[in-house]
């Protein structure tokens, strides 16, 4: 009686305790693609403000030789 008691507990904590793992692994996972994702976005952004500056400083190159060469015409 008590043994079929035990193994009826056992047997609905057990599905729900796997199941409960399952969910926490899958929110691990997540979680970790989720900081990979926002440090690539950041490394990202950081690679778009340093071609942007040296876009910035390209144009202002070319607008010194284009002042050049009209002042040598």
């Amino acid at each position: 009686m008590i043994i079929s008691s035990i193994t009826g507990i056992l047997g609905l904590i057990v599905p729900i305790a796997f199941v409960v793992l399952v969910i926490y692994f899958i929110l691990k996972t997540i979680k970790g693609y989720e900081k990979r994702a926002n440090e690539k976005l950041m490394l990202e952004r950081e690679n778009t403000l340093t071609l942007q500056k040296r876009v910035d400083d390209l144009n202002k190159r070319l607008v010194n030789i284009e002042k050049m060469l009209k002042e040598v015409e």
